[in-house]
């Protein structure tokens, strides 16, 4: 997947920071997003589309020590800026100064790659950043980014009150997985002939995420059961060791909690009450908020039009990858243990229609987030209406939305159009009108494979 594909607009943002560092003084651009999103291929495109006005200069801040660093960092310079620097430089705080008197005279771009790691190599550089920083940003016309894939430690460090980079950057630009046209025109790319059973599966399996959308492409990868395949190809496949190593990562020692709430959530909607109950631990509120506000990776589900608190609240797992890695790898742990993909692989393949079924519709619904036409999008069902087994009742509408305009819609998302009933639609949307959007005229619609 040699192509670059999206990111304009935050292209044009990173093109216009560069601009300012260059013709005013210093810019401070932080970057940050979720493992494999593609942050470090944005930086490298941005500096290949600037490098006949300036050089970029890159630092991958790795786990060594910080001698063996500044000697790396130190051969990039002399490289790229063409400029003496003395051998026996040991520190990072005195390349910093020297690279910040070079940009005296000279425009270029640095980015730091993974900047949060400093703080396992020497915690004092952020000072030195921060000082030096101070003193030479209106004398300088270098624009420097950084970047961290541990949005923890990343936010500490630079909207933490008690830290010496708080308030210090610019602009912080989120980067977020593809949306669903750049995932339909990558798929393209690889296979004119796709089909919509394909894109679901890319869609369900990846969320978009940069990473794993190159990983299978490269692979050969674009329909169903060659991408099921790649991901059962060994014990120690990519998408194995995924999902955990990004808890461990994000979480440090507190990972098990996080671990154990995602686990129960898996498992199927449950409220706040009902995860504390399963896990013996009272108050998890602040972990819930975490996973759901800073991560997005699970968010709360209400009927459309219901205000906060007036009901029960149940969750589910948002990011599509958590989703895919709790049902499967997760839950099938044991199999893994014992190498036995095969198995693995053949579960998956037998339960996956009904898994992507909820793919489909959310897929929808990021087509019509993405179409910014909506002032709120979600579904209904009725309040606190569950049948004998304590789920919701048959009178739930997959998507209700209500345009920038006030006109209300309601869509049926079924993976076969032959199975959309438009009589059974009127009665639920009769239903929801006794409750909600009374009085108001509501289109209605079956979307299914076919409408992707």
């Amino acid at each position: 997947m040699k192509k670059f594909y999206d990111r304009t607009r935050e292209m044009i943002v990173l093109k216009e920071l560069q601009r300012q560092a260059y013709n005013d003084y210093s810019r401070f651009v932080v970057l940050t997003g979720r493992r494999r999103v593609g942050k470090t291929s944005l930086v490298y495109k941005l500096m290949s589309e600037t490098q006949e006005e300036s050089p970029g200069l890159y630092f991958f801040v790795g786990r060594n020590t910080e001698t063996l660093l500044v000697r790396t960092f130190v051969e990039e310079v002399r490289e790229k800026l063409g400029e003496f620097v003395p051998d026996g430089m040991t520190s990072f705080r005195e390349l910093f100064q020297m690279i910040l008197e070079i940009g005296k005279r000279k425009k270029f771009t640095l980015f730091i790659d993974e900047f949060q790691e400093f703080d396992n190599i020497n915690q004092g550089i952020f000072s030195d950043i921060q000082e030096l920083w101070d003193k030479y940003k209106k004398q300088t016309n270098v624009c420097l980014i950084v970047s961290g894939s541990i949005f923890r430690m990343m936010e500490k460090i630079f909207k933490d009150e008690e830290q010496p980079l708080f308030g210090r950057d610019d602009s912080t630009i989120r980067l977020k997985p593809f949306n669903t046209e750049t995932i339909k025109e990558i798929l393209g790319d690889h296979k004119q002939d796709y089909t919509s059973e394909d894109l679901l599966a890319l869609w369900t399996i990846t969320g978009g995420v940069a990473r794993y959308i190159e990983l299978l492409m490269n692979n050969g990868c674009t329909d169903v059961q060659k991408m099921i395949h790649y991901v059962c190809s060994s014990g120690d496949s990519y998408f194995v060791d995924e999902g955990k190593k990004i808890l461990i990562q994000e979480f440090g020692k507190q990972y098990g909690t996080y671990f154990s709430i995602l686990d129960r959530i898996a498992h199927g909607d449950v409220t706040q009450s009902e995860i504390e109950g399963a896990l013996g631990m009272k108050s998890l509120g602040g972990q819930m908020k975490i996973l759901e506000e800073k991560y997005g990776i699970i968010r709360k589900k209400r009927p459309i039009g219901a205000k906060e608190g007036s009901q029960t609240v149940r969750y589910e797992i948002q990011d599509n990858f958590f989703r895919f890695w709790y049902r499967y790898i997760h839950r099938y742990s044991a199999l893994i243990e014992l190498q036995n993909m095969p198995a693995l692989e053949n579960i998956i393949t037998n339960d996956y229609t009904v898994f992507s079924g909820i793919s489909l519709e959310r897929w929808f619904r990021q087509k019509m987030i993405e179409s910014c036409q909506y002032r709120q999008i979600g579904g209904w069902w009725k309040p606190n209406g569950v049948n004998s087994k304590g789920d919701r009742d048959d009178f739930e509408i997959d998507i209700v939305a209500e345009t920038l305009e006030g006109d209300i819609e309601a869509y049926e998302v079924k993976r076969n159009p032959q199975k959309y009933s438009p009589a059974r639609l009127d009665e639920k949307i009769t239903e929801m009108k006794r409750h909600l959007f009374r009085g108001k005229e509501v289109v209605k619609r079956g979307l299914s494979m076919e409408d992707m």
